[in-house]
């Protein structure tokens, strides 16, 4: 008999499976993420909210899998707060049409996870819900925005959580948690939902799941997507490998991780090549994300407030250059800026699509840091965050905000699907984890590359060790 968290601990395919074979019953599944989150919730904080009524969904492939759902994303009947620290106590009347499919499909929503102030941080905490805490080691950050629903799936409280990514933030928490994420191509499910009001943002913004396995998100995916997996092919699959280098420098634990992932890909049957991503890594791609990122977002923000915003943020954007001064320029609206760069980004991923057509994927680090203790803002004005404490690199230095975007906005900009895969463990026991892009519009084949990846890697779990 499986207790509490041992079921806790399957994955949600393995769920799916028992409840399918009636060895589990949906009573059992409720109850063991019940007792998890009233045993790991206290320490770790990961949720906002918890749903008032837990009554499972019994139709559908999801056959009432209980997940949560990041809480700047609008589910009818729910609060959506966004961080803030005033709490909002207005019910959505609307659901975010991901989420929506994914409750015909049988899920049942069994709370909102935890965000910074309108998800405006690679940190997750406020005024209002509190820190949430990397469940591999309370003093150190579970990344961000989308810490709080990384670090649920990683401590057993969720099976899977959906979250939303623009710069990162399903990247970087799932990268700090151990966990799995997958951000769909840009433009192949729909992205309302996850503002305030009816107000959505053109690119770039894309909501996806993260989950304890790639079989997971494979599972949601076909819930979403509405597609079927294509066949799997058996084919080797040829990676290019990113190669640690001095243009981008990276800590410890990151290059480490690299050399061992590439020594064991060596030792496989896939075919690898190594690569220094100069085509995307460069001062092009980010005053190309920057200029329409902050033209997007500008457009959604009061020209006072945007304006007073670029004021103080000055010296925080000096301190910036691969991102907070691009996202400035972007801000300032103009549109002819904003339409070169719409056309400059095409440019950019052509070369990229050029320069790995004989690839499945490409593996890169997802930010030049791994996680670090939690840090706290130099100033904060109504959760726009300045951090003036930079990370250090040998000699060098690199601001909170470049060091954390240099490589997931340069991925952002080219719309292509990204699976983040959990490389193993460092020296501290705090999880590495790395960025797989794929094709635009190849998601599925994305997954079915990432799986096979995944096999050849040590797992990456909080579990029991009689669940891995």
């Amino acid at each position: 008999m499986l207790d509490h968290r041992n079921i806790a601990f399957l994955s949600a395919t393995e769920v799916l499976s028992k409840l399918s074979s009636a060895e589990l019953t949906s009573a059992d599944v409720r109850a063991a993420i019940q007792q998890q989150i009233q045993s790991e919730n206290p320490g770790v904080n990961a949720f906002d909210s918890l749903a008032n009524d837990f009554e499972p969904l019994h139709d559908g492939p999801l056959n009432s899998l209980p997940i949560s759902v990041k809480d700047q994303i609008h589910v009818a009947g729910m609060s959506c707060n966004f961080g803030l620290k005033k709490a909002d106590h207005r019910l959505c009347e609307k659901t975010a049409s991901v989420i929506g499919n994914l409750q015909k499909a049988g899920a049942s929503v069994i709370g909102k996870t935890n965000l910074p102030p309108f998800a405006m941080d690679f940190q997750t905490f406020n005024a209002r819900a509190g820190r949430t805490n990397n469940p591999w080691n309370h003093a150190f950050t579970a990344g961000g925005s989308s810490g709080g629903g990384a670090a649920a799936v990683a401590a057993g409280m969720s099976y899977i959580d959906i979250g939303a990514d623009l710069a990162g933030s399903l990247r970087i928490p799932a990268a700090y948690c151990g966990v799995f994420s997958f951000v769909p191509s840009e433009g192949e499910i729909a992205n309302d939902g996850m503002l305030q009001g009816d107000s959505v943002l053109a690119h770039f913004a894309r909501m996806g799941p993260i989950a304890r396995s790639v079989d997971d998100l494979m599972a949601v995916w076909g819930c979403l997507s509405q597609k079927q997996a294509p066949d799997e092919t058996g084919l080797t699959p040829n990676i290019a490998v990113w190669n640690p280098g001095e243009k981008l420098p990276v800590d410890d634990s990151t290059a480490d991780a690299f050399r061992e992932t590439t020594k064991r890909f060596q030792n496989s049957d896939f075919a690898l090549r190594s690569t220094d991503c100069d085509g995307i890594l460069n001062d092009r791609a980010y005053r190309c994300f920057g200029e329409i990122m902050g033209y997007e977002t500008g457009g959604l923000m009061p020209p006072p407030a945007r304006w007073l915003g670029r004021m103080f943020g000055r010296s925080a954007a000096k301190r910036s250059p691969k991102f907070l001064k691009h996202v400035h320029s972007g801000q300032a609206r103009n549109k002819a800026r904003y339409e070169s760069a719409l056309n400059e980004r095409t440019g950019l991923q052509n070369l990229f699509d050029n320069e790995y057509a004989d690839c499945d994927a490409l593996l890169l680090p997802v930010s030049q840091v791994s996680a670090f203790e939690h840090r706290l803002p130099s100033s904060d004005r109504n959760g726009v965050r300045d951090y003036r404490e930079a990370f250090r690199f040998g000699d060098s230095e690199v601001c909170y905000l470049d060091a954390l975007t240099s490589f997931t906005t340069p991925v952002s900009l080219l719309g292509n699907p990204v699976v983040t895969i959990p490389l193993g463990l460092d020296s501290r026991g705090l999880p590495v984890g790395g960025q797989l892009v794929g094709k635009r519009g190849k998601d599925w084949e994305l997954l079915m590359t990432a799986k096979q990846l995944a096999s050849r890697l040590n797992p990456v779990s909080l579990a029991p060790r009689n669940v891995v």
